[in-house]
């Protein structure tokens, strides 16, 4: 595959973000806790409703409000209010932007408390996930942010929102909108919990990314947001380069382990780029820790590049989001590049021979250049996109 058989992409500026995360309450707080000392393992939240007591490791934002409801407008008002310190936009212009929201849960934790109250009240007639959850995001951002332009909702499982920065980066290239605001939030439920605890993907205690002995994962919770702008290809900061998504059949779980549609997908965003795979600098992996996507992974890099550059995972930090690692994870990387370091990969501590690469185990100095962010989700979506940085 050469990049001229490709459509090229249009960058777009990522030109403000706001966050909020296990790691703490806005951009300086993440990063902080990002190049510090992790060490310290996840919290631990019991799961109800089974014969025996479950205890699950969960990477939870403290600070956070109980109720599901107030819990959830809690992150997404961190999030975007960050952001509209970073870039205040007038409500003419919230009137009219688009919004992208991604999202594995969306308001399943709103739901989940509906129906256990409905259930005390009237177990016969109790209805579960009595309400569609979709709209829970959206309508708080339009009664309480003023954000009223046509929402988009994406559920591709872990590659969500780095479908919809692909959607709303597309937005701004036909021309719909100056801007794009994009979305990635994730909150504490039950059902995901349920739900991985149920497929054994989750981890004994904390995560080890490409370790010899990763043994799953831990979920986490946290909000991202980001306002993606028409810019010329020269400007400088961090721009959206490229990008592109596929779906692989191989089963109804996970892409081929053998790493073919991961590498796929790696090609063709560095096609639409116009770049090969030596202007790479570093690879943001996917990193999920468990064995199947590890070895997915390492499989689809030492396909595409060789030798495959210096790669780090977020997760065992974070937690996995989910929907939202598309968002929080790209935000933080650019972050780390406007600082000029990138960090390692916390969990890590002996390399699997059978996989053939080892992330990074420290910070590393970060300069201009290219960088690739890497989402694989369940059910076989993965989506690769090429960020550069520019002083």
């Amino acid at each position: 595959m050469t990049s001229t058989q490709q459509t090229r992409s249009v960058p777009v500026r990522i030109a403000a973000t706001g966050i909020v995360s296990a790691l703490g309450n806005g951009k300086a707080a993440n990063l902080q806790a990002l190049f510090s000392d992790r060490s310290s393992l996840p919290g631990r939240l019991s799961l109800s409703g089974f014969e025996e007591p479950i205890e699950v490791p969960y990477q939870g934002v403290g600070q956070a409000p109980e109720t599901a409801e107030a819990r959830l407008h809690w992150l997404l008002d961190q999030a975007v209010s960050e952001l509209l310190a970073d870039y205040p936009l007038s409500s003419q212009e919230r009137s009219a932007i688009p919004v992208f929201i991604g999202s594995s849960c969306y308001g399943i934790g709103i739901a989940e408390e509906w129906y256990r109250s409905q259930y005390r009240d009237d177990p016969g007639n109790a209805i579960p996930l009595p309400l569609d959850g979709f709209s829970q995001i959206s309508r708080h951002l339009q009664q309480v942010h003023g954000f009223h332009g046509a929402d988009f909702a994406l559920n591709t499982a872990c590659t969500a929102t780095a479908n919809a920065l692909l959607s709303a980066s597309a937005a701004i290239a036909t021309g719909l909108s100056e801007h794009a605001l994009v979305i990635g939030l994730e909150s504490r439920n039950d059902t995901s919990l349920a739900g991985f605890h149920g497929m054994q993907l989750l981890a004994d205690e904390g995560m080890r990314p490409f370790d010899r002995c990763r043994d799953g994962l831990v979920l986490g919770e946290g909000c991202g947001a980001m306002l993606l702008s028409r810019c010329r290809p020269d400007e400088p900061g961090c721009l959206l380069w490229s990008g592109a998504s596929n779906c692989d059949t191989y089963s109804i779980s996970a892409s081929n382990p053998d790493g073919t549609t991961i590498a796929s997908v790696m090609e063709d965003a560095l096609g639409k780029g116009g770049l090969e795979p030596s202007d790479i600098r570093v690879i943001k992996a996917h990193g999920t820790a468990t064995p199947l996507n590890d070895d997915g992974e390492a499989a689809g890099m030492r396909r595409v590049f060789d030798p495959v550059p210096p790669f780090f995972s977020l997760k065992a930090a974070l937690g996995h989001t989910l929907g939202s690692c598309g968002v929080m994870e790209s935000l933080l990387v650019c972050e780390a590049l406007n600082q000029g370091r990138l960090p390692g990969s916390a969990g890590f501590a002996e390399a699997d021979p059978a996989l053939g690469v080892a992330p990074l185990t420290g910070p590393v100095v970060a300069g201009e250049g290219f960088y690739l962010l890497n989402f694989f989700g369940f059910g076989g979506n993965n989506a690769s996109l090429v960020i550069r940085h520019q002083g």
